[in-house]
């Protein structure tokens, strides 16, 4: 749901459903799950390995799991908002290889680039670029303030040239031609103030009154982005959500 535009910011809110919930619950175990045969279910058995992982045992295990399950959310609302298509829609960092730290930064990328076209960008060309964070505290203004930097502070020149060239790989592997995939590099010219690049914060947190992330779209810093997106994710459960996730 679109709200308001603020300092440059365009608001939007979705408040999801417990049916909601189950389905990224879903996507999220089928992601860690593979099929694999009798021999190979037993052989894991044998070694004690859960095809989901381990359980979350600390706070911190527990934090990366949500952020996997919030990032899915946000691509998901990519697909439905930016109308990007799946298969132009990058995650680099779901799921997470390490369970102590989540990275800062991008994390979801979309990006449609015309298979026809040489050189520079051209119009209807772009670049998405997700900066994910969530709260099971009541107060959001520190995950807000953390968000504005991963999409500011943080998106230095050589940060973002990592992200495109891995991107640039993703999508060599996927099949689009070396060609049209060494174009993302154009996106490097003024990222943050290039009318092909559209920036998005995903701000996700329990409904009011568990937290007051609705009232943070007045504390939001001006931004010159002429793409910029403040999204917030209402998600009942949230705090409870690793405990689905890995059963």
């Amino acid at each position: 749901m679109s709200l308001s535009a603020v300092d440059g910011w365009n608001v939007q809110e979705w408040e999801l459903t417990t049916a909601d919930v189950q389905r990224v619950v879903k996507a999220y175990q089928a992601i860690l799950s593979v099929d694999l045969d009798a021999d190979l279910d037993q052989l894991l058995i044998d070694l004690g390995v859960d095809r989901l992982g381990p359980k979350p045992d600390s706070e911190q295990h527990a934090k990366v799991a949500r952020a996997d399950a919030i990032e899915l959310v946000a691509a998901a609302t990519v697909v439905a908002v930016e109308q990007v298509g799946l298969d132009d829609i990058h995650m680099p960092n779901v799921p997470k290889m390490a369970t102590k730290k989540s990275d800062s930064g991008i994390d979801v990328l979309g990006v449609e680039l015309d298979s026809n076209e040489v050189g520079d960008l051209v119009a209807g060309e772009r670049l998405v670029l997700v900066s994910v964070k969530h709260t099971i505290g009541k107060y959001a203004s520190g995950m807000r303030s953390k968000l504005e930097a991963s999409l500011k502070d943080d998106l230095s020149g050589p940060y973002i040239y990592r992200q495109l060239t891995n991107l640039q790989g993703r999508m060599i592997q996927a099949g689009v031609p070396e060609a049209t995939a060494n174009r993302v590099i154009y996106f490097m010219r003024e990222t943050l103030s290039n009318p092909n690049v559209r920036i998005i914060g995903v701000a996700a947190a329990e409904p009011d009154p568990d937290c007051n992330l609705q009232d943070q779209t007045g504390l939001l810093e001006h931004t010159d982005s002429p793409d910029a997106h403040f999204r917030m994710l209402l998600v009942p459960g949230l705090k409870a959500l690793h405990t689905k996730l890995v059963p």
